[in-house]
């Protein structure tokens, strides 16, 4: 399994949860491996970021492009 994670830099609060859902269902439609995803609140111990998503492929590959497309 390959993760590949995506934080809230750059994003307003407001819009985060629609970006990462957003992601998430990109990775669905056009990624056969993506497994799913979980967001964390980081905001208690990041002075950075308030939010963390994790998405999860069986296929690197998979990951790779994701990656590409979100980083």
């Amino acid at each position: 399994m390959k993760c590949v994670y995506l934080n809230d830099s750059n994003i307003p609060y407001e819009q985060a949860e629609a970006y990462f859902k957003s992601a998430a269902d990109w990775a669905h439609r056009q990624c056969q491996s993506f497994i799913g995803y979980h967001v964390q609140d980081v905001s208690d111990f990041s002075l950075i970021n308030d939010f963390v998503a994790e998405y999860r492929f069986k296929d690197p590959k998979d990951a790779v492009v994701f990656e590409l497309k979100y980083n």
